[in-house]
């Protein structure tokens, strides 16, 4: 079969690779879109900590497909059935598991992170990753190409959940990339009060506003911070979501919060480079609560998987470009490019 594969040159390249068999528990998926994600481009950079150097490794986490092959003897899982892949697997008896973070399991693994992803034409999800629930057979009529959105909502759900959203917050979103405008997106369906979009893409702004911010800024034109006091007669924000890898974005987020407010670092920064400068003294007498998250679990897919299903017109607009397999190079060159929004990978074209 044909894959973009990691390289042990350090570099993603199209590679022919033996097609992958389920053994016992396990299923083989026919892959019709996978997406690409910062985290990929992080990969191709080479800067990503699971792949060091030397390794050789198929990426691909945000995957949908059919069954292929059904070794794991669940009924809902025949071949030809459409689903998503949940991509990281927890043991589910570690402490962080028993504290539901599973992305953290001292026995990780996941999907185009630790072992073979989606940008190939058939991936392989492991007996422990089927018994986990982390193959999520589709609802009827959810578009498959519509499903990629599915693992990225998955991880705004997740960076949202402790910020506890209600109708009186203002939110701060500070990038209006894929991630940023899914965050739009459901703080928009939690009824917030007012949505503040923060990007230097004057295209990317107008998107925002298409998708539900009330203001937006550019960083590059005016002071994040001062704007922010501004828009809200001297309040701040109540919830503000770091959704870009700049290290001043981390910084703002924290002086732009409100009293009580809270923050999500939802970005990750490159590995080695993650110190940023921030205010201990607003934490402290702003009373704020500073979260992180990283990445989604089986259970957080299923939630997305409900939430993609109910507007699938809302997620299906942020896939702006699809692209076959043969060409990933050329994908790849788009997503860093930065004017696509998601841009999927199809295999099967």
């Amino acid at each position: 079969m044909l894959a973009y594969e990691y390289g042990s040159d350090g570099r993603m390249a199209l590679r022919e690779k033996d097609l992958p068999r389920a053994a016992e528990g396990e299923v083989t998926i026919d892959v019709v879109a996978a997406g690409i994600c910062g985290t990929d481009l992080k990969i191709a950079r080479g800067e990503h900590r699971l792949f060091p150097p030397g390794t050789v490794r198929v990426p691909g986490h945000e995957s949908v497909g059919r069954i292929r092959e059904n070794r794991s003897g669940r009924a809902d899982l025949e071949p030809g059935t459409p689903v998503a892949i949940a991509p990281n697997i927890a043991c589910g008896q570690c402490p962080p598991c028993r504290k539901n973070l599973g992305p953290l399991c001292e026995d990780y693994t996941s999907v185009g992170l630790t072992f073979d992803g989606g940008f190939a034409e058939v991936v392989r999800v492991t007996a422990r990753g089927v018994a986990g629930g982390n193959v999520l057979p589709l609802p009827a009529g959810l578009d498959l190409v519509t499903a990629a959105m599915i693992e990225p909502v998955a991880a705004v759900v997740r960076g949202l959940r402790p910020l506890r959203l209600t109708p009186a917050d203002t939110v701060l979103v500070c990038g209006a990339g894929p991630i940023g405008l899914t965050a739009v997106v459901l703080a928009k369906q939690a009824g917030v009060r007012r949505i503040i979009v923060s990007q230097t893409s004057a295209a990317r702004r107008e998107l925002a506003r298409q998708y539900g911010a009330d203001e937006t800024i550019d960083p590059r034109a005016e002071d994040l911070v001062e704007k922010v006091f501004e828009l809200t007669d001297g309040i701040g924000a109540e919830v503000v979501i770091a959704a870009t890898p700049v290290h001043q974005v981390f910084t703002d987020a924290v002086r732009a919060a409100a009293k009580g407010g809270r923050v999500n670092f939802f970005a990750g920064l490159p590995s080695g480079k993650g110190e940023v400068t921030v205010d201990a003294n607003l934490i402290h007498y702003r009373e704020l609560l500073v979260t992180g998250s990283t990445a989604n679990t089986a259970a957080d897919c299923a939630e997305a998987m409900e939430i993609v299903a109910s507007a699938p017109e809302a997620f299906a607009e942020l896939i702006t470009h699809r692209v076959p397999l043969r060409e990933a190079d050329r994908a790849f060159e788009m997503a860093k490019a930065g004017e696509a929004l998601k841009v999927l990978l199809e295999p099967q074209t």
